[in-house]
């Protein structure tokens, strides 16, 4: 049924819980699992923030900044994704989440996207919409989210 899935990791609780999901369901499948990591430039915080814990690179490098945030992310989804004993590849990406999520599915050839919901309100998506919300409505195949 399902030949090829992206899940959608950005270090968030929902996102870690959406990888066991999709793991469940590749081991079901016998799936390809593909674990997105899509890093938007324009949250880089300022300069001096840096990642806590992080080297001093980060503070000023963008690309560096870029670079630990999606190892760190890989990192605690691989936990998960290991305890499964589920096969997968990991793919980044720079740039809009939206964008950049439905373009790797379409450029994969996914089958079905799983990934976390923020569970945003109804005025914080509208004032700051919602990645779950714009992949759902844009995807070319079944999106499952994990709330």
């Amino acid at each position: 049924m399902f030949s090829r899935i992206l899940v959608c990791a950005d270090g968030s609780q929902k996102s870690i819980e959406a990888a066991t999901v999709a793991a469940e369901i590749a081991l079901k499948f016998g799936s390809d699992l593909i674990l997105l990591s899509v890093f938007d430039p324009s949250v880089i915080p300022a300069a001096t923030v840096g990642i806590p814990d992080g080297s001093l690179q980060t503070t000023t490098d963008a690309g560096a900044y870029a670079d630990e945030r999606q190892n760190r992310v890989e990192a605690e989804t691989s936990k998960v994704l290991g305890r499964t004993g589920v096969e997968y590849t990991t793919h980044r990406e720079l740039g809009h989440p939206v964008d950049r999520i439905i373009s790797t599915a379409q450029d994969k050839k996914v089958d079905l996207i799983v990934m976390g919901s923020r569970g945003l309100g109804g005025f914080e998506r509208l004032v700051l919409g919602s990645t779950s919300e714009g992949v759902l409505r844009h995807a070319h195949c079944p999106v499952l989210i994990v709330r």
